[in-house]
């Protein structure tokens, strides 16, 4: 099986599984991110995801969970960090989920990609690399020298090995300016780019955005991707994704939001929860005691708040929400490089 078949086919069982989990009205765990770690190498301005380390499900735990949701209904597994790759099983346990016939992909800072691409390639439809702007901006965001290079490398050892690529660019103070660097980048490599605000507090969205983001600056910022998207720039939001961004502070409602209904999020110690910016907001199931199927069936969902700023969720609300733009640029971002 070709590689875009290999990121269409498990698109369109899932669109099935989930028509007809809308149609009943019960939740269905269409996509699941798996968070692995919560430890990073790095140590960047706008994160504090590090802080938050401590119990790590197993190898055969983390499999267990994919086994439980696969059979549930999900189509697609995604691994994220901390820095996933820190993780010496990181490679079996993406490699379980591509065995289920999931569609993977990995978000990763890109600096241990290099060493371990030969593996990562056998398992990895989609990698997610973080980058902050041109060289001299992602290297004091990232406050680690020569990371930059280490992500082009990272990129260029998965685009010659045949595996999708798409980057996200978190917006701060110290980056604001670097669209255009970032999209001539995507241009040149064949990837697409993702832009979104930086949170004060990566598991509370209730903190606020960085205090630079004010409306205007949200305004703008939806703006300017919006013009590069019509010039054919490789930008990956959808127009509803920026839409919503220009309406920030506030990007919709959470109690509306499918985060929860089709998609989930499981965290290292085996915690289900909507996603990981309502972490703090309620007592949520553990799939470790009551098994991960019903953790993700039980969970409480947000009945209110502001909505969220962060990309991948808001593409995936959209597209569980039949946004047809949305539908139109995910299939889009599935089959062409730009």
């Amino acid at each position: 099986m070709n590689r875009v078949a290999r990121r269409v086919l498990p698109a369109l069982r899932g669109a099935l599984g989930l028509s007809l989990a809308r149609a009943r009205g019960v939740r269905r765990p269409y996509s699941m991110t798996y968070i692995l770690t919560h430890r990073c190498n790095f140590r960047c301005a706008y994160c504090d995801i590090p802080d938050a380390a401590g119990f790590e499900m197993s190898t055969a735990q983390f499999q267990g969970a994919i086994d439980e949701f696969a059979a549930a209904g999900s189509s697609r597994a995604s691994f994220s960090g901390g820095e996933v790759l820190l993780r010496d099983d990181a490679i079996a346990i993406v490699g379980h989920a591509r065995r289920r016939g999931l569609f993977t992909s990995m978000n990763t800072n890109g600096w241990l990609v290099e060493e371990r691409i030969a593996e990562i390639a056998e398992v990895l439809d989609m990698m997610v690399v973080s980058i902050d702007g041109p060289a001299e901006v992602h290297d004091l965001v990232r406050k680690r020298r020569r990371s930059y290079d280490r992500v082009l490398g990272a990129i260029t050892a998965a685009r010659a090995r045949g595996i999708a690529v798409a980057t996200i660019t978190v917006i701060s103070e110290q980056n604001r300016h670097v669209v255009p660097e970032v999209l001539d980048l995507a241009a040149r490599h064949g990837f697409w780019a993702y832009f979104q605000p930086a949170y004060r507090d990566c598991f509370d969205h209730g903190a606020g955005l960085d205090p630079a983001l004010d409306g205007p600056a949200l305004r703008g910022l939806a703006d300017e991707l919006r013009r590069a998207r019509d010039a054919g720039r490789p930008v990956a939001a959808s127009p509803g994704y920026l839409d919503r961004l220009a309406r920030g502070p506030s990007f919709g409602d959470c109690g509306a939001c499918h985060a929860g209904r089709y998609f989930g999020t499981v965290m290292p110690d085996g915690t289900v929860v909507p996603c990981h910016l309502v972490s703090r907001d309620a007592v949520y199931p553990n799939g470790l005691e009551v098994g991960f199927a019903r953790a993700f069936a039980e969970m409480p969902h947000p009945v209110s708040g502001p909505g969220c700023a962060i990309s991948p969720y808001q593409e995936t609300d959209l597209v569980f929400g039949l946004d047809p733009r949305a539908i139109g640029a995910a299939f889009t971002r599935m089959i062409h490089a730009p």
